[in-house]
């Protein structure tokens, strides 16, 4: 059998027989809320619903095996009927979080990526923070955690990027999205690492999902994708830093169904930067044999400069640091990598 056949057929195997995937849920009783001076915590579900104060209370905890359906904010609200309950807590919540960026200049978003937990990434997030210079009064930051999962043996990791491939869309588009919105003439610097840049993709673009998806989306858990607000020109002024971008050329890309062809998006004129690492030695972007990073729901942008080179020919806005040489894809690595520092530094942001 043909080696890649034969991987193929591993991956699929190992996909139908894992299973202990866990939500990656909060900790906290109210997850959506600020701290003076200029934190702000924002935590989304698979839907990008924003979680409610007393959430375990009114919603309960989910089983430690995550599939698809069983659990999800808009589902448990529309089946008892508090659907308009969880929409006004959102509502309030995005105009408290308008009020308190009002007066700032700056906002920073920091993205963690997929199989990541609270508890792990709040120290990825507190390293960030340390290390950038920062004035209470004028600059916000907003910690933001999406439903990534988390799986209990590295085994299962491949079942999780399937799943969390999906999540990471919908947190972009339904969660990052409404933040963006309710903000207006900012400095706006995303920090994301591995699948966080496709949270960041679907919030500043529109993503296109498998249709299965969308129609479990609606039918199961009662949110209508086709109806997601669009990114509103606010003349803010953004710039997206992806560290170890877990995406492909795919997701600046549509499907134009007049020819049937792909296209790239036409990003909003606010995205004024976008710099990302290129790795061709990352584990897992390469996926361990290199020829899969364009497959399978691609990684091949942050582990291939051919594909940066690709994204390059139709946005000006594109710059690269090249992390190869590191084989680790951990959030840590990255952000203590010296390098890290001098992009920072090349996007005007003062560190220490």
């Amino acid at each position: 059998m043909n080696k890649r056949y034969f991987f193929y057929f591993i991956l699929i195997i190992t996909l139908f027989a894992s299973c202990g995937l866990i939500h990656n849920l909060p900790d906290s009783a109210s997850p959506n809320t600020g701290v003076d001076p200029n934190l702000w915590y924002s935590f989304v579900d698979q839907n990008g619903n924003f979680y409610p104060d007393n959430w375990k209370k009114s919603y309960g905890i989910p089983s430690n095996k995550a599939a698809r359906d069983p659990y999800s904010l808009m589902k448990i609200a529309t089946d008892r009927g508090d659907r308009e309950q969880l929409l006004a807590f959102e509502r309030g919540n995005m105009l408290r979080l308008s009020k308190r960026i009002a007066p700032k200049k700056r906002v920073f978003i920091l993205i963690h990526g997929f199989n990541a937990d609270e508890e792990s990434v709040v120290k990825q997030y507190k390293y960030i923070a340390d290390h950038i210079v920062t004035n209470p009064k004028t600059d916000e930051i907003i910690r933001f955690y999406w439903d990534g999962l988390r799986s209990t043996s590295p085994f299962r990791s491949a079942k999780n990027w399937f799943s969390a491939a999906s999540f990471s869309q919908m947190a972009g588009e339904f969660g990052l999205r409404r933040i963006l919105n309710n903000m207006a003439d900012k400095d706006v610097f995303i920090i994301s690492h591995s699948r966080g840049a496709s949270v960041v993709m679907s919030a500043i673009s529109n993503p296109e999902y498998n249709s299965s998806f969308s129609a479990q989306a609606k039918d199961i858990h009662k949110v209508d994708i086709e109806r997601a607000k669009p990114l509103l020109e606010n003349k803010n002024r953004i710039t997206c830093i992806m560290l170890a971008p877990a995406i492909g050329l795919s997701e600046f890309q549509y499907t134009d169904t007049t020819t049937n062809t792909k296209k790239f998006v036409e990003l909003s004129s606010q995205v004024k930067k976008i710099h990302i690492t290129i790795n061709g030695t990352d584990k897992m972007l390469k996926k361990f044999f290199g020829f899969l990073s364009n497959k399978l729901n691609p990684t091949d942008l942050g582990y291939k400069e051919e594909s940066f080179n690709a994204l390059k020919k139709n946005y000006t806005i594109f710059s690269m640091t090249d992390f190869t040489g590191m084989s680790s894809h951990d959030f840590s690595r990255y952000i203590r990598d010296p390098k890290f520092k001098q992009m920072l530094r090349e996007e005007s942001i003062q560190v220490q």
